[in-house]
């Protein structure tokens, strides 16, 4: 099809957006699983720093354990309050009785093993540091961390990459992030809800901008876009201020990116979305 016909059948994000356009930077790569829990990075930062905070970890490992092949020298710090070795356990009797009883294959049961085997490798790795904590801010009790209580943990003069999907608690940490902006080479965040929190969304990544440069979005096709075509979910890779050398930037205005990016879902197509090129 010709390219002009293509553009006229995009539908572009409106100008009030264009704080979004990210900087084009040749060193991205893809860091952990081609569905959910791989997001994009910045190849030298990944190779060279010294510490990754993960918040939010789930039951996919593959974005911490790719860093650790990357940089074998990583130290990770890994927080998530809902993961926990008897919920694991309990899935495994579950699968145990109804194996007994013919209700459930073998294989039911081997992968619920298999979950719980990979979980102890996981917090047993020695590269990593895991914490059943909540973080939130501010901090109501002792299973609960803020930014503070992470850096707290992290020798003062070493820089931090942040990985954060957290869903929805984001938002509360912000304004703590920005404080700690000297210290973080790469953030990687995952913002939830921005069709109920649009102007908060707004105003933090304006915030953030200012100390950081976002080099890559990707949309999360668990959910869908708001009316002005911006995914719901939206993963942003921001990279500190001070690797940028130039003033003047390329910019990359259509996503997803062929090669970089892929569905967090695989039964439903990537989000596409595309910022016009003019706007000023």
């Amino acid at each position: 099809m010709d390219e002009s016909k293509i553009m006229k059948k995009r539908k572009y994000l409106n100008k009030s957006f264009k704080y979004l356009i990210p900087i084009k930077n040749k060193k991205l790569i893809r860091c952990g699983s081609k569905c959910d829990g791989g997001y994009v990075v910045d190849r030298n930062v990944t190779n060279n720093c010294k510490n990754l905070v993960s918040l939010g970890v789930g039951d996919n490992w593959s974005f911490e354990y790719e860093f650790i092949k990357k940089n074998k020298n990583i130290k990770i710090y890994a927080y998530d309050y809902s993961l926990r070795h008897f919920d694991y356990l309990k899935n495994i009797l579950k699968y145990f009785r109804r194996f007994i009883t013919f209700r459930s294959s073998y294989n039911s049961l081997k992968i619920a093993l298999d979950n719980y085997r990979n979980f102890r490798n996981f917090t047993n790795c020695k590269n990593i540091n895991f914490y059943k904590e909540k973080i939130t801010y501010p901090v109501r009790n002792k299973s609960e961390k803020d930014i503070h209580g992470i850096f707290s943990r992290i020798n003062i003069d070493e820089d931090v990459v942040f990985k954060i999907d957290i869903e929805g608690f984001e938002y509360n940490i912000i304004n703590q992030i920005k404080k700690y902006s000297n210290r973080i080479e790469l953030l990687v965040i995952e913002f939830h809800q921005i069709d109920k929190k649009k102007k908060k969304f707004e105003k933090y990544i304006k915030e953030l901008n200012k100390k950081f440069s976002i080099i890559h979005l990707h949309g999360n096709n668990f959910t869908s876009t708001t009316n002005d075509f911006l995914p719901i979910t939206l993963e942003i890779t921001f990279l500190n201020k001070k690797y940028i050398i130039q003033k003047k930037n390329k910019k990359v205005y259509n996503f997803p990116i062929k090669g970089l990016d892929s569905p967090n879902n695989f039964e439903e197509k990537d989000l596409n979305f595309y910022f016009k090129k003019k706007i000023k």
